[in-house]
């Protein structure tokens, strides 16, 4: 099941407070927590997240109900992806969700999805044997992890949508039910997000399209933005192709390859899309254009002779060979006649 790529925008990036001369000591408690809280975010914008932690905690030893240094603290343990982090990230969070900022549940979210995988991860190990248990019960250890990882993925839909309930058209909320209705098989929310986020994402890139011309006829400095819809047009490619598998998955196989032809129609220079679009093609019965789209496969691709992607895109290519000379040998045999 292919995970769609999460590009993950920091959504607690705040303009920065400036910065006092005299050391934290000789500090109002006032000017403490805004010096602090400066800090963790230089920190968190370098991605130095365990020092990021560290001004956090500062922080907190001044006011501990502050809800900005607990919700980054927060962020930055979920970036850690360890067990003991998240578990961390997850008590900090169960206290900041009576608020309505959307980015606690969009974290909450988070957390609650990667704890699932880890989850999953643990009980798959422990089935193949890979991963030691001290459980009587091996086997029902594993589908208790399960269940575990089931219920803190409905719990992420959840944050998730009042992330997005909050906050209507939020691309990460949207995205992250979409990931997360994958990992529970719940198809259909899945596609219903997925349609949500590729119209969120095409207009913001619209409106960011249209500032990068502002900015251009105005002399200004446009590379921020042209990041930003470049961000936006790979969750939207990983988006299409997601959708095209799941549609694949139902036997809708024209459905699948027009989720093909969007993400290609934002970056035909992907040379699995084409291998891909040719399979489709191929057992759709349209031999001709499935032999287009492995053509472009092979002219685009630098993958290995032998690389398996390459294997299987020169037998569907034999095999339209085969079937358009079976054409053409019984078009002659019309005309002879």
């Amino acid at each position: 099941m292919l995970r769609a790529t999460l590009i993950l925008l920091s959504a607690l990036c705040l303009p920065l407070l400036n910065s006092c001369s005299s050391g934290p000591e000789e500090m109002t408690d006032a000017e403490k927590l805004d010096y602090y809280g400066e800090s963790c975010m230089r920190y968190y914008d370098m991605h130095a997240f365990d020092r990021a932690i560290h001004q956090a905690n500062k922080g907190l030893e001044v006011d501990p109900e502050n809800e900005f240094l607990r919700l980054v603290k927060a962020r930055c343990l979920l970036y850690l992806n360890k067990t003991e982090t998240l578990e961390a990230a997850h008590n900090i969070l169960e206290g900041l969700l009576q608020t309505e900022d959307f980015r606690v549940f969009l974290v909450a979210g988070e957390v609650a999805e990667r704890r699932g995988l880890i989850r999953q991860d643990s009980a798959g190990g422990i089935e193949s044997g890979n991963t030691y248990t001290d459980a009587a019960d091996p086997r029902a250890r594993a589908t208790e992890l399960r269940a575990e990882a089931r219920d803190m993925w409905s719990a992420a839909i959840d944050h998730y949508s009042r992330a997005e309930k909050i906050f209507p058209g939020g691309t990460e909320a949207l995205n992250g039910i979409m990931r997360t209705a994958s990992l529970l098989g719940d198809d259909d929310q899945c596609l219903q997000a997925g349609r949500a986020l590729l119209q969120s994402l095409s207009e913001s890139s619209l409106i960011q399209q249209r500032k990068i011309e502002e900015l251009r006829n105005s002399e200004g400095s446009s590379w921020k933005i042209q990041r930003a819809v470049f961000a936006n047009q790979e969750v939207m490619i990983a988006t299409h192709i997601h959708l095209s598998e799941l549609h694949y998955k139902h036997g809708r196989k024209r459905a699948a390859l027009l989720e093909l032809d969007g993400a290609l129609q934002l970056d035909d220079s992907l040379p699995g899309l084409h291998a891909r679009r040719g399979q489709l093609l191929l057992e759709s019965g349209d031999a001709p254009r499935a032999q287009q789209a492995l053509k472009q496969f092979f002219r685009l691709t630098k993958l290995d002779f032998d690389h398996p992607d390459v294997v299987r895109a020169r037998r569907a290519m034999r095999k339209c060979e085969q079937l358009l000379g079976g054409l053409n040998t019984a078009s002659e045999g019309l005309e002879g006649g």
